[in-house]
């Protein structure tokens, strides 16, 4: 699986469409993306995750605002790997797509480019996190009543 090209738009102060790369829309390229994963994109995505989110803490951390990118494909991350959380195969498949970008050395802009370098990864990761929101917030839901249940059982 390789993560499909994005391209962004917005709306202007007027209303009207101003494209910043021409394209497809970012969630077109996202779904496309998504619909090209594999079951053993998973495999992938496991093996390279946490080798490269230790190459990228040290600028995570510098950078205020992706703390909230680190702190979010930790999360997918997490969700992912956790074998007594089930998730739809499509919810899956966006947090493969997310996390492959991240973990990615083709980026849109490349990671090493100071400050910018993780922009495009935080806006696909956004996007993934936007896009499966209510399987995020039942992990959450899960992973805070757990907690609750071993305070109880430490007092």
């Amino acid at each position: 699986m390789s993560p499909a090209g994005l391209a962004y738009s917005w709306r202007t102060p007027a209303g009207e469409d101003e494209a910043v790369v021409h394209g497809q829309a970012a969630n077109d390229n996202l779904e496309a993306g998504i619909r090209d994963v594999r079951p053993e994109d998973v495999d992938s995505v496991r093996a390279g995750f946490w080798a490269k989110f230790a190459d990228s803490r040290p600028h995570l951390g510098r950078l205020g605002r992706a703390r909230d990118l680190a702190r979010n494909v930790v999360l997918l991350f997490e969700m992912l790997v956790d074998p007594s959380f089930a998730i739809p195969w499509r919810t899956t498949a966006g947090i493969v797509f997310a996390l492959a970008y991240f973990i990615s050395t083709f980026d849109l802009i490349p990671d090493a480019v100071p400050v910018l370098g993780f922009l495009d990864d935080a806006l696909v990761v956004a996007e993934v996190v936007y896009m499966f929101s209510a399987d995020i917030r039942r992990y959450e839901d899960l992973r805070r009543v757990r907690a609750e249940a071993r305070s109880r059982r430490a007092a």
